[in-house]
């Protein structure tokens, strides 16, 4: 099943949008493959969507494809799994992972919009060489250079050279 939906219909999405952290541009299309495998339901999907985020070096706004792959697992909740809930239970690798589900739906919506979060960078560049700005005068240095690389590499801890330490007297002997 294939639709497109607009990111403020879905409210973590919303929130990103409206934090500023993200901003989507047009609809989000969303494709899901659902095939029941047994005991449970795997859903293979893709999400498509154009994002507009700032630069976390140059501060400038882009623009950037976002493309999402995923396979989820779903698993319907049983009077079984209610009867060991009390209990501890060791987890093997086919529950990493499974989400449980009650009734006789599922909702895609929590899934889905946890797969857009996972797929945007933890560290947005506008393009992989962005110099950013210089740390002394905030000009862009993908637009113009600045005389202020020219004195020699500065360091925050400059400032610590110039300070009269206390001598310790006690431990020197």
């Amino acid at each position: 099943m294939a639709y497109v939906r607009e990111a403020g219909e879905l409210p973590v999405l919303r929130e990103l949008a409206e934090s500023g952290e993200c901003r989507f541009v047009g609809p989000l299309t969303i494709v899901l493959t659902v095939v029941p495998e047994r005991t449970l339901i795997k859903v293979s999907g893709s999400i498509d969507a154009v994002i507009e985020q700032s630069c976390s070096r140059c501060l400038n706004d882009y623009r950037s494809d976002l493309q999402q792959r995923f396979t989820l697992r779903f698993s319907r909740d049983t009077a079984e799994h209610d009867e060991r809930e009390e209990k501890e239970l060791e987890l093997t690798e086919e529950h990493i992972g499974l989400t449980i589900f009650k009734g006789e739906a599922i909702d895609f919506t929590d899934s889905v919009q946890e797969q857009v979060v996972l797929a945007l960078p933890y560290k947005p560049l506008c393009r992989e060489d962005c110099k950013g700005l210089c740390l002394r005068c905030g000009i862009d240095l993908n637009v113009a250079q600045c005389g202020c690389a020219q004195g020699g590499k500065s360091s925050p801890f400059d400032v610590l050279k110039g300070r009269a330490w206390p001598t310790d007297k006690q431990g020197k002997g």
